[in-house]
C-alpha cells in the first residue's frame, strides 16, 4: 500500500469525523479524564482534524509529515485523558511544546 494515500485516507476521515461530531467536549471531558475508553476514542476522532493539520503546521522542518501528524495524535489523545476541557485552544501549544522537547536524528539539520 502506498503510505501517502493512507495518509490522505486518515486525514478526510478525520476531517469527515470531525464535521460530523455532535457531542458535548465539555461534557465528556470529566468523563474522558474517568477512563472512560468510549469518549476518549470518540474525541479523538472529531479532534483529529485539528490535531493532524496542526501538527503538520508545526513541525520541526527535519520531521517527516505523517511522523508530526502521529504526534500530534498522540498530544490530543494525553489532553483528552487528562480532561481538558478546551481541547482545541490547549492543542497548539501542547503539540508545540512536544515538538521543542524532540531530537532530530543524528546528522539531520535541526
Amino acid at each position: 500500500m502506498d503510505a501517502s494515500a493512507d495518509f490522505m485516507r486518515f486525514v478526510t476521515q478525520a476531517a469527515e469525523d470531525a464535521v460530523t461530531f455532535d457531542g458535548d467536549p465539555v461534557a465528556m471531558a470529566s468523563a474522558a479524564q474517568g477512563g472512560d475508553k468510549d469518549t476518549v476514542a470518540n474525541l479523538t476522532r472529531a479532534y483529529a482534524a485539528i490535531a493532524v493539520l496542526m501538527g503538520i503546521r508545526l513541525r520541526p522542518p527535519w520531521l517527516q509529515i505523517p511522523d508530526a501528524a502521529q504526534e500530534a495524535t498522540l498530544v490530543l489523545r494525553r489532553l483528552i485523558e487528562e480532561g481538558s476541557t478546551t481541547i482545541a485552544v490547549d492543542l497548539p501549544s501542547a503539540i508545540e511544546a512536544t515538538f521543542m522537547g524532540l531530537r532530530p536524528p543524528e546528522g539531520s539539520k535541526g
